[in-house]
């Protein structure tokens, strides 16, 4: 009888990780897909030898079914002679560990289900977006038929286990369940594909001999998508020369899936690890004055030649932060979590689909690519999102006019949310009697979808090209130069800007200064307004509030009918029969940002009302008097909306330009445009006004 004992060849685990995100150009699917998902597999298929994990997230798989169906023919060949094992997670890739339990469930129910239905197989294996790991998900995902995924060595690191131990898989466990995961080499994601394939045999050689299990799990688009990457795996034949040379190594290497490793071995011990991702992430969730401090201490360290040994020790921040950083992820996960309570019945599932298109994570982070900076994604995001309304509306779940209260972006504030028949308002009488939210909801499109400008990491003129000088054959998307972006296009927001509102200012305030809130004698973004009356149509906000030692009552009455909704203001200067000097010297702003996403696009238009001779651009810089009220529509989503003021205003617009980093680099992206309503304080306070925002005529 011969008795067969383990493998003690080294092994390499490769996990190839496919994703698109919900939202993106179709082009971009297809560019992608030509230039790296079909020739990546094709030639796998070419290597018999070679056995990895494959993943591929939702909107990939229904967009291969539909235009590559020969791609999925394929991956179902190579699965069928145990070649590649394809693994699951949440098929909208969502941060698990972000969702309620309910949520988290149903996107992983939705992958078995596409898989079971398209492939024939499920596996225990499964892909943790961004890696995002919490100590108690073993619990959270009990249940789910989910059993073993990639994590990064940084999660061990952080843990205390030293990297010579990282080897194999571990057995994480919480209460009565556990996942086992395998340490993802960071070592290994900046050899392939940077390296010579030599490079690669070499650490292999060195760290792998002895039946080692060593693990690379990555973006497969570093294979021809990221910069400078096609010319170098394709034609230069990068990654044929790899798969040739780890055959020829066979007799003493060999490339695995992680469900072959989990059936032949035990896990090499018990973890418990740390909230974590993966060591980019975690600097960059960082707020971006402590992400500059972080770069230059690794710098020190580097240039001092003690990095590798305290870099357990520098941890970064954790992907939870993100909704401290920037505010338009915080409201946005705040929306996405009261959609998700209004579906948890669970009584439609056209409800629930929609929601998980909006649970994609891309939106609710930002690093090295676009993220939350890309308005056609978060565009995407709250159209889905108040697609799952409607999905309610019409099953009779939600009856209107509805009225939700609540502190939604947990924040401490109650706010209210109302959904009518042509829009959506998310109200915030504690930050200024403002609005967070303006939706279109017959159009489902987000008007209010701008960004905040903000200070980041790579703005800082410290972050030079020595940082990112590369080592490898080509450089890595991370060590390619972030530079900073020009000077003279950065701006940065004083706070989020919401509609409605409002701030003093002397006479002569210009535009470029209301933009940066400069010269600002009352900002009242930040007055707590109490709520004093409210009713099925109609909400009266109060304030009172010190300027210049003299007491003022400024009140807010938000009208909601079926098309329109509108604001009345009253300002009323206490303890004075007639207005003062100083207010006869004042200007009242009120702000509304807006957006029809890219506004040089033909057919997305913004006239003033009654002026169609005097047409204003959202791209342009404009200072207008005498205006009675303006428009915008747009031609691709058919969205239109009148906004009427009962005085002549002067109109200033300023279009709101971010400078973001994404894989091309760091570029001065159009995020949307803030307009300013301008009268006279004293004439507020005589004759009241009201601002009409309509969404029919």
């Amino acid at each position: 009888m011969v008795v067969s004992g383990p493998d003690n060849r080294a092994t390499l685990v490769m996990v190839l990780h496919h994703h698109q995100p919900v939202g993106n150009f179709p082009e971009v699917f297809r560019e992608t897909y030509d230039r790296c998902y079909r020739p990546t597999l094709e030639l796998l298929e070419d290597f018999p030898a070679i056995h990895v994990s494959i993943h591929l997230t939702g909107p990939l798989l229904m967009w291969m079914s539909e235009n590559a169906p020969e791609y999925v023919e394929r991956l179902v060949r190579l699965s069928k002679r145990r070649q590649i094992e394809v693994i699951g997670g949440g098929f909208y890739e969502p941060i698990l560990a972000m969702l309620p339990v309910r949520d988290a469930r149903s996107q992983v129910e939705r992958m078995n289900a596409w898989m079971k239905d398209r492939l024939g197989v499920t596996t225990p294996g499964f892909w943790l977006a961004e890696r995002v790991w919490q100590t108690d998900l073993p619990e959270r995902l009990s249940g789910m038929g989910l059993g073993y995924a990639p994590v990064d060595d940084h999660h061990f690191l952080l843990a205390g286990i030293p990297s010579e131990d990282l080897h194999g898989f571990f057995r994480a466990g919480w209460l009565d369940s556990h996942l086992d995961l395998f340490p993802i080499s960071r070592d290994l994601r900046y050899l392939i594909p940077f390296q010579l394939p030599e490079a690669l045999l070499d650490y292999m050689d060195r760290n792998g001999r002895g039946g080692h299990v060593l693990t690379y799990a990555d973006d497969a688009e570093k294979f021809g998508v990221w910069p400078e990457t096609y010319h170098w795996v394709w034609e230069e034949g990068y990654l044929r020369s790899l798969f040739e040379q780890m055959t020829r190594q066979s007799h003493w290497l060999r490339v695995a899936s992680m469900g072959e490793i989990v059936a032949e071995r035990k896990p090499s011990r018990r973890v418990l690890l740390p909230n974590a991702s993966y060591e980019e992430m975690m600097e960059w969730a960082l707020p971006a004055k402590m992400g500059v401090r972080l770069k230059s201490v690794r710098r020190d360290l580097e240039q001092r030649g003690i990095l590798s040994s305290v870099q357990p020790f520098l941890r970064g921040g954790i992907f939870e932060n993100f909704l401290v950083k920037y505010p338009d992820v915080a409201r946005m996960y705040g929306r996405m979590l009261q959609v998700s309570d209004m579906v948890k019945s669970g009584e439609s599932p056209e409800a629930l689909e929609a929601l998980m298109r909006a649970q994609g994570n891309d939106v609710y982070w930002h690093g090295l690519f676009g993220g939350i900076y890309l308005s056609n994604l978060r565009h995407e995001a709250f159209s889905n999102l108040l697609k799952a309304e409607d999905a309610l509306i019409r099953k009779g779940k939600i009856a209107l006019p509805f009225v939700m209260e609540g502190d939604f972006d947990q924040d401490g504030l109650e706010e209210l949310l109302v959904l009518r028949e042509s829009y959506t308002v998310w109200m915030s009488p504690g930050k200024g009697g403002s609005l967070t939210e303006i939706d279109d909801r017959k159009h489902f499109f987000h008007l209010t979808n701008t960004m905040t400008r903000q200070f980041e990491t790579y703005h800082d003129r410290g972050n030079s090209q020595e940082e990112h000088a590369s080592s490898g054959v080509i450089p890595s998307i991370h060590d390619l130069p972030t530079g900073g972006g020009d000077p003279a296009d950065i701006r940065y927001d004083p706070r989020p800007r919401r509609p409605f509102v409002d701030g003093i200012y002397p006479p002569d305030i210009t535009g470029d200064e209301l933009d940066q809130a400069f010269r600002c004698e009352a900002d009242f973004s930040g007055l707590s307004f109490q709520t004093v009356d409210r009713s099925r149509d109609n909400v009266l906000l109060n304030a009172e509030v010190r300027i210049e030692e003299k007491m003022f009552n400024v009140s807010k009455e938000f009208h909601f009918s079926p098309e329109s909704f509108s604001v009345r203001y009253q300002v009323s200067e206490e303890m004075s029969g007639t207005t003062s000097r100083w207010v006869e010297e004042k200007m009242w702003a009120t702000e509304i940002p807006l957006t029809m996403l890219a506004g040089e696009s033909h057919g997305r238009k913004l006239v003033l009302r009654n002026r169609p001779s005097e047409p204003l651009s959202w791209l342009e810089a404009s200072d207008r008097e005498e205006v009675r009220g303006f428009e915008g529509y747009d031609d691709w989503s058919k969205t239109r909306f009148f906004i009427d003021s009962s005085l002549p205003v002067r109109l200033v617009l300023r279009p709101i330009h971010s400078v973001s980093l994404s894989e091309k680099g760091v570029e001065k992206v159009y995020q949307g445009t803030i307009f300013f309503l301008l009268l006279p304080l004293s004439l507020l306070i005589r004759e009241g006004w009201q601002i009409t925002f309509s969404f029919e005529r």
